[in-house]
């Protein structure tokens, strides 16, 4: 088995070390395993392995490699998918007891784009129910109960892509995919301390994710770094005319600092934190977040407010109609019963 040092590399580095054939996609999977099966029950961050697949992922990429066909900066680099993503003979449970029986016979676009880049799943990360589709109060909303976070197995890594903070806080996988209607990346990668991306609605493929709220879902990357992101970001976006709200433009990229012809504008909002309960620890983090941007040659931040109005009201509305829409066929039945 690999050392803990190395399962822990950004993807940027792994990358570099897997095409200079210092590390093997076959040796860098089986420790993955190795470590996911040692401590990924024990965190509730996967609803299921899949190692038969990984391993030929695995072989078939270091084949490749070898023999000088390189695909990309995930080739031979294993991921973790949300179990709400839909995997070839595998089961997506969307962490619902319900449906801990269903599979899908196809790949959800954004599992078919990681495998034509080489990147090798070895598993379905866990996830709150339906990913909160129909509400929920307790982290134990799950088919396997809370992701339980890695710097303090006493706490949780939020919600809904729980189980793919989990993954990659405790290095179980070199990134994962995670999916967002309302903070659901942003806030495990918050609590756990990993990089996530919440694309612009639309730049990446729902097809064959289930859904929750048709015109708020997203899907987007957690890994270790901006710069990992961008790099999986590159991967799985792009137009589908699957999918309904797909954005037409066929890449989505995100420059690096080092790229950057002219300052970014960055609008820091003002207004939205009055009223909220948030903790000391994180109002300081949100300052110390503004003044590294501020210091930066690059970015020029303003102050700024937003329209005084019910959003949170409106979104609630949206999830809760569309949410009663998309899974009709288990709460008409009366299923709803059987969820955590």
């Amino acid at each position: 088995m690999l050392s803990e040092d190395i399962l822990y590399l950004p993807v940027t580095e792994l990358a570099r070390r897997v095409r200079q054939k210092q590390i093997s996609p076959v040796e860098l999977t089986g420790s993955y395993l190795e470590r996911s099966r040692n401590l990924g029950g024990r965190l509730n961050a996967y609803a299921n392995l899949t190692p038969e697949l990984a391993m030929r992922q695995a072989r078939a990429a270091e084949k490749e490699i070898a023999a000088g066909k390189y695909r990309g900066p995930l080739h031979g680099i294993p991921y973790a998918a949300k179990d709400l993503l839909a995997v070839r003979g595998y089961p997506a449970t969307w962490g619902a007891r319900p449906y801990v029986q269903q599979a899908f016979d196809y790949d959800a676009a954004v599992v078919s784009k990681l495998e034509e880049a080489g990147a090798i799943l070895i598993g379905k990360a866990a996830m709150i129910e339906l990913a909160g589709g129909l509400g929920y109060r307790f982290a134990s909303a799950s088919a396997t109960g809370p992701a339980k976070n890695p710097w303090n197995e006493d706490h949780w890594t939020c919600g809904s892509s729980s189980g793919s903070a989990a993954v990659v806080t405790a290095g179980l996988a070199a990134f994962a995919i995670g999916t967002e209607t309302w903070g659901s990346i942003i806030c495990p990668s918050g609590f756990t301390g990993v990089s996530g991306l919440r694309p612009p609605f639309g730049r990446v493929s729902r097809q064959g994710a289930m859904a929750l709220a048709y015109s708020m879902d997203k899907i987007g990357p957690m890994a270790r770094s901006a710069e990992d992101c961008d790099l999986i970001l590159k991967v799985i976006a792009g137009h589908d005319a699957r999918d309904a709200g797909s954005l037409p433009e066929e890449t989505a990229r995100y420059a690096g600092a080092e790229e950057l012809k002219k300052p970014l504008k960055v609008g820091w909002i003002t207004n939205q934190w009055k009223e909220k309960e948030i903790a000391d620890e994180v109002r300081k983090a949100v300052a110390d977040a503004r003044q590294v941007l501020a210091q930066h040659p690059l970015v020029r931040v303003s102050d700024g407010t937003l329209p005084e109005g019910p959003w949170e009201t409106a979104a609630g509305t949206i999830v809760s109609v569309e949410a009663t829409a998309a899974f009709r066929d288990l709460i008409q039945p009366g299923h709803v019963a059987e969820l955590s």
